[in-house]
């Protein structure tokens, strides 16, 4: 989703949590994860009647959003992702219903839960105000509190090292132990380089530089029989301007940023010739790096299509690693639908044509082979244009290789939901992901061409775009994109139609296969 207000801006105690800022909810989930406090959290979210912006319930027996069971499947799941629970139940929480969760809910279940050293951090570090008042004592800060402010690192260890819910239960007495230890309070962090702690009411947790962790002999013999170029580090440096940070309309190389690295324009020199590429820089410090790197080289070695987008090489041998792809020159759907930098409204047949290769692109993925492939990120960010607008389906690193069997079935079960919140299917957010939800992800971006509308605009009537046109009393033809030009009303008509099949409830809901046939039968007869 594109969300209007950045990290960048001014949060208040009525913003929607999922605009935390990366590093208020790093430091929220360290904070959280040291006792626990996060299931503690998630353990009083209330569900409907109450709404986001209401008061929390206080007393026992009101109905909960989530069960013991979901607090120990996201802690089993965090516990082998090695991620903080918190993170993954902002995930959730925060981005699900239509009054999403505010800043002032999570305060109200902090103060509720008395934990109070996230509950200051929030209202002091977060949004600049003072420190609420406690309940009960003055100053319930225990040794645990007293660790994070000197900097321990000893939960973090704990995470890392412990790899299921079932090991932490073997462990319990062990870990309760290490926790009572004076040993653990007084444990001095190791050194790291730089970093500056600060008083006890503004701490900031710094982490050290993350080293990407070394491949291993078995996946660097499949990347060397992928049949992709291996190009040297510094050559990406070299090719990059040092990987400029200056927009490439403002003579720099960056092209854009997704979830997992900087996206930069280079040129190489191939059989005397210079062709552009696409640079994309994974981030460092990103968990799931390593996993991500092998999924996209796996995938596009094996699935390629007209349609997808081409891998040219890889780097994988400095501090950073590299994804290589081809150049496109016209840059993504959600740009050209927005005329960014300026750019010509893309006509409506040229919008139809993208729609129908986009869908050819999710179709191979999802049939050429037995076991299907879920992109789980289809947005219009991601279908890139070459010079003839022909679309390329890219960003493959959250691509999940489902079960033998019919395609419509469920692949895998995770309370860890990735992708763009404004493309998710309903179910997806339970953690059900099938190659439906490509399908429901691929109605919005028919929505967005249809429309010319953003995914998502937090000053529009039904923030996300499915809401607005479902709750719209327009006409057909009132809701169309005028910059597109006449529109033949009646393909406009049908594929209005075919986006609301697209965004049925899953038992109703297409598959792409059936989709792309309608779209196919909508567009040429």
């Amino acid at each position: 989703m594109q969300a209007l207000q950045s990290s960048e801006d001014t949060i208040t105690i009525t913003s929607e949590l999922r605009f935390l800022p990366a590093w208020a909810r790093s430091e929220l989930a360290h904070i959280l994860e040291v006792t626990h406090g996060w299931r503690e959290v998630m353990g009083r979210v209330p569900s409907s009647p109450w709404m986001p912006g209401d008061p929390i319930p206080q007393d026992l027996h009101y109905p909960r959003k989530y069960s013991s069971d979901d607090i120990l499947l996201i802690s089993e799941e965090c516990a082998r992702d090695r991620r903080e629970g918190f993170e993954a139940l902002l995930e959730e929480w925060g981005t699900s219903g239509r009054r999403r969760p505010t800043v002032h809910d999570l305060l109200e279940l902090l103060r509720l839960a008395k934990l109070y050293r996230a509950l200051d951090y929030l209202t002091v570090n977060v949004l600049h105000g003072e420190a609420l008042p406690r309940e009960g004592d003055n100053d319930p800060i225990d040794d645990l509190d007293k660790a994070l402010e000197e900097g321990l690192r000893v939960h973090q260890t704990f995470i890392h090292e412990i790899s299921s819910c079932e090991e932490v239960r073997d462990n319990a007495s062990v870990y309760n132990e290490k926790l009572n230890s004076n040993d653990l309070v007084h444990a001095t962090a190791p050194p790291v380089e730089d970093e500056v702690v600060s008083p006890p009411t503004t701490f900031t947790f710094q982490h050290p530089q993350t080293q990407l962790p070394p491949l291993d002999a078995q996946a660097l013999q499949d990347l060397k029989i992928s049949g992709f170029t291996h190009f040297n580090y510094s050559l990406m440096k070299e090719m990059t301007n040092t990987f400029s940070d200056v927009p490439v309309d403002l003579g720099g190389c960056k092209l854009g940023e997704g979830a997992f690295g900087i996206v930069y324009m280079a040129k190489i020199f191939q059989g005397g010739r210079e062709k552009k590429v696409a640079v994309k820089r994974l981030n460092s410090g990103e968990i799931k790096v390593k996993e991500q790197f092998k999924t996209e080289i796996e995938v596009l070695s094996r699935c390629i299509h007209e349609n997808l987008l081409a891998l040219e090489g890889f780097s994988c041998d400095g501090p950073d690693w590299c994804l290589v792809y081809a150049y496109m020159p016209n840059g993504s759907l959600q740009d050209r639908l927005a005329c960014a930098g300026g750019s010509e409204p893309l006509d409506w047949r040229i919008r139809v044509n993208i729609g129908e290769g986009a869908a050819r692109g999710i179709v191979h993925l999802h049939t050429y082979q037995h076991r299907p492939l879920v992109h789980r990120d289809i947005k219009s960010a991601n279908i890139l244009l070459d010079s003839n607008f022909t679309p390329k389906v890219g960003d493959f690193g959250l691509v999940h290789l489902g079960g033998s069997g019919t395609h419509t079935r469920t692949l895998i079960k995770t309370s860890t939901v990735f992708g763009t919140s404004a493309y998710m299917a309903p179910e997806a957010f339970r953690g059900d992901i099938s190659v439906k939800m490509d399908t429901f992800s691929f109605g919005i971006v028919l929505l967005e061409m249809l429309t010319g509308l953003p995914s998502y605009d937090e000053e529009r009537e039904g923030c996300d775009l499915l809401s607005y046109v479902q709750e719209s009393e327009a006409e057909v033809e009132e809701l169309l994109d005028a910059k597109a030009g006449a529109w033949d009303m009646d393909i406009a008509s049908h594929l209005f139609t075919l986006a609301g099949l697209c965004t049925e409830a899953k038992k109703k809901r297409p598959t792409m296969v059936q989709a792309l046939y309608n779209y196919s039968h909508i567009i040429n007869h």
